[in-house]
């Protein structure tokens, strides 16, 4: 048995200085926020007008919503120090207001509700910013505009549904309000993108 232990004990270490991360590390941020959230809709839903699944929906919804700010706050960031056009930079300085703000008003529902959010955007999001932060500064507008708008559609789609789906009022509340500018931004980005890709 001692001898056993000692040669798991030597395959841990060896795994470690090829560099091997546990499988507990390299979790996705969001799946860490969604631990205790289900703990919360399992332990809520025996006392609750909700049911169980309701709660999980919430939860989710909350913790992809709080990625896709990070997402857009930090590409806003990068647009105004990689962009070429002005209006780029303008327009990336908005996206990082705006949804800076949006992320505020999040937190404040979830801390109110008990509400875990990841501290870091997901696994999905951070690859969608890596692929944009990759590209050359001549190329970067449109490569930004183009994902940008793909970023509003999958968005806009999410808070659609999730206004059908949603049970805690507070969330539905932030949909409602959301929804409407998340299609100007939509709109917005894809005008911008018309540009961008008609200069050569």
């Amino acid at each position: 048995m001692k001898k056993q232990l000692q040669q798991v004990a030597g395959l841990l270490l060896f795994a470690a200085t090829l560099g091997i991360a546990a499988p507990t590390q390299a979790q996705s941020p969001t799946r860490k926020a969604e631990k205790p959230n289900k703990k919360r809709a399992k332990a809520l839903a025996a006392g609750s007008a909700y049911t169980k699944d309701q709660l999980k929906y919430d939860s989710e919804f909350a913790v992809a919503a709080a990625s896709a700010n990070m997402l857009e706050v930090s590409l806003g960031k990068l647009a105004q120090q990689k962009a070429i056009v002005q209006e780029v930079k303008d327009w990336g300085k908005t996206m990082e207001q705006e949804h800076d703000a949006a992320e505020q008003k999040l937190e404040a529902i979830t801390v109110k509700n008990s509400m875990a959010l990841p501290t870091m955007m997901s696994t999905e999001d951070r690859a969608i910013y890596d692929d944009i932060d990759d590209r050359k500064y001549l190329g970067f507008d449109k490569k930004y505009l183009r994902d940008l708008k793909e970023l509003h559609e999958r968005t806009v789609k999410r808070y659609a549904e999730a206004a059908t789906k949603l049970a805690n009022p507070e969330l539905l509340a932030y949909v409602t309000e959301m929804l409407p500018k998340l299609r100007a931004h939509e709109s917005q980005t894809a005008i911008l993108f018309e540009r961008a890709n008609a200069l050569k």
